[in-house]
């Protein structure tokens, strides 16, 4: 006998699949170029946890964990598909490269291409601010159906599924990309020269809530030295950091040229003239004998 919790789990699974069938038919699995034995396994991807409030159902019903079993699934096959596309890079460009290619740009680009967001379950207020379009919600939803794909075949079946949708854009998104990580630069720049770490202080927030923009400040010893904006707190830090790199760069190389024009020559006097004429003539008649 099923309890009162396994019934309702069951009443949201199938619930999931018929809205599912309902909502898209075959449309998102011919987006994917893969057609689910159990469709329920996709249902429960696209269920962002928001949905899922105030309703009496268990929170894990939700897509993290397939989220989360789909982040790994796509990190080893990335990883095996650099190592053996790359075989004489080392190790240090190959985890640059796939931290590119697995970035949530990466996924949310193509799961706008599937025309993902319509599919997602959100709560109502997730809906009005705009969540549907999310690049977190996106990006999470890309590795729940792929977490979801694992379970519904094998690890062959999303190898298949990467080598369609991922693999043939590696070098477009890899030539796109800036592989330096100038908040970890400019930390050592510091460090190198007993500095403190540089403070990173957010300017202002500005537009929708599915849509902000972020502008970040770099603050050393009360001064600003690089100011950038993104589509994230990340990226905005990234690119004040860069500025403020080469900010810091800037001053280090004006206070060695000063310091170098100011250095004094020594001062010429008769006597030591005199020295020097007699340590000439002595090197002269040394040579001589």
């Amino acid at each position: 006998m099923f309890s009162t919790m396994e019934k309702k789990e069951k009443n949201v699974i199938r619930r999931l699949f018929l809205w599912f069938r309902k909502k898209s038919g075959n449309d998102l699995e011919n987006s994917l170029g893969y057609e689910f034995k159990n469709p329920e396994y996709l249902a429960h991807a696209l269920v962002h946890r928001s949905w899922l409030s105030g309703k009496e159902i268990p929170y894990w019903e939700n897509n993290e964990r397939l989220e989360f079993l789909g982040d790994s699934v796509l990190n080893m096959l990335v990883t095996e598909y650099l190592y053996k596309t790359y075989p004489h890079l080392p190790e240090g460009d190959l985890s640059k490269m796939k931290s590119v290619i697995v970035s949530g740009q990466a996924l949310t680009k193509i799961a706008r291409s599937w025309n993902l967001g319509a599919y997602l379950r959100v709560g109502k207020g997730e809906a009005k601010t705009g969540g549907r379009q999310r690049d977190s919600l996106l990006e999470d939803a890309f590795e729940a159906i792929l977490g979801a794909m694992y379970l519904d075949s094998d690890i062959k079946q999303c190898r298949k599924f990467l080598e369609k949708h991922i693999f043939p854009n590696v070098q477009e998104v890899i030539s796109e990309a800036d592989f330096i990580n100038y908040k970890s630069a400019l930390l050592e720049y510091m460090q190198a020269r007993s500095l403190p770490s540089p403070d990173y202080e957010v300017i202002s927030e500005t537009g929708p809530e599915h849509c902000k923009i972020f502008e970040i400040a770099v603050m050393f010893d009360g001064k600003e030295y690089g100011k950038g904006k993104g589509a994230s707190k990340k990226k905005a830090e990234q690119e004040a950091a860069k500025i403020a790199l080469a900010e810091f760069q800037k001053e280090e190389k004006e206070k060695t040229n000063a310091a170098f024009l100011n250095v004094k020559p020594p001062k010429v006097t008769k006597r030591s003239i005199a020295r020097a004429e007699k340590d000439a003539q002595d090197i002269v008649k040394g040579k001589k004998k």
